[in-house]
């Protein structure tokens, strides 16, 4: 027996972020009446594997700036590869290296170094990491200074006024490690997304990797309400034919839209 499917209501469920942030997901209510199916199936061929990616996409973006936000991350990384020390072409490789010097330097010095690292390839076939770093603590690091022979970009960083520092043992045994202080984690979390596109995401997938690179055990967002909306939610920041998003920066406001009356 085949079944339409008709719009009966809204359903919201309320996420806390960790206090960077409260996500209200609109979720549009069915039911099954009649006899004749009207849902949206998925097309096949060159326009699914279209759908297909752009969902992937979203839920990609998603989990990582849940993974962002909801982590008290301490440091900004940009992780290079130097061609004298390392093979820039190999990023499987090139991660599980990482994680296994990650995983001694917890061990030696029992500072828990976790990572949130998203993978960038360049034109050439090369490839380097952005992302979050927190447990390492300053002094395990080196400050850079503009004394020393410097790339351009860190020199003008340092004239900014801003400290930016590099992990010699990762320099050591990789290349250029360039580390700064998180000040602003939305706009942290807004800066990392930007490397995350279709383009990122083919390449990716026709390697068998993955889009990020996260430690176990990292924090997510915690459901604080549910319900059904009295009407759907205004102005969504995203859309789409199953559900409506919409973020707010505090809960009080956030949870009005549990409770305002239908206009």
């Amino acid at each position: 027996m085949r079944y339409s499917l008709r719009y009966l209501n809204d359903f919201g469920i309320l996420r806390d972020y960790n206090g960077n942030g409260f996500k209200l997901v609109d979720l549009a209510v069915y039911r099954q009446s009649g006899f004749e199916d009207d849902r949206k199936f998925t097309p096949k061929g060159e326009a699914g594997n279209t759908e297909k990616l752009e969902c992937n996409l979203v839920r990609t973006k998603s989990t990582i700036k849940e993974l962002c936000l909801c982590n008290p991350w301490e440091w900004f990384v940009t992780l290079t590869l130097d061609p004298k020390k390392y093979d820039r072409h190999d990023l499987g490789k090139f991660k599980k290296d990482l994680a296994q010097l990650i995983r001694n330097y917890r061990k030696r010095t029992g500072n828990h170094l976790q990572y949130l690292l998203i993978p960038e390839h360049h034109k050439d076939g090369c490839w380097h990491f952005h992302g979050f770093f927190m447990g390492i603590p300053a002094d395990a690091l080196h400050a850079f200074s503009l004394s020393e022979h410097l790339p351009k970009k860190i020199r003008e960083r340092l004239m900014q006024g801003v400290q930016v520092y590099t992990w010699q043992e990762y320099a050591d045994r990789f290349g250029y490690a360039s580390i700064e202080p998180i000040i602003d984690p939305k706009r942290a979390a807004g800066y990392i997304l930007k490397y995350i596109t279709k383009d990122a995401l083919i390449t990716i997938t026709e390697l068998n990797a993955h889009a990020f690179f996260a430690s176990q055990g990292l924090k997510r967002s915690v459901i604080v309400h549910q319900d059904i909306l009295p009407r759907q939610i205004e102005n969504p920041d995203f859309q789409n034919e199953h559900c409506a998003v919409k973020w707010f920066d505090d809960f009080n406001t956030a949870i009005q839209a549990f409770t305002e009356n239908r206009t």
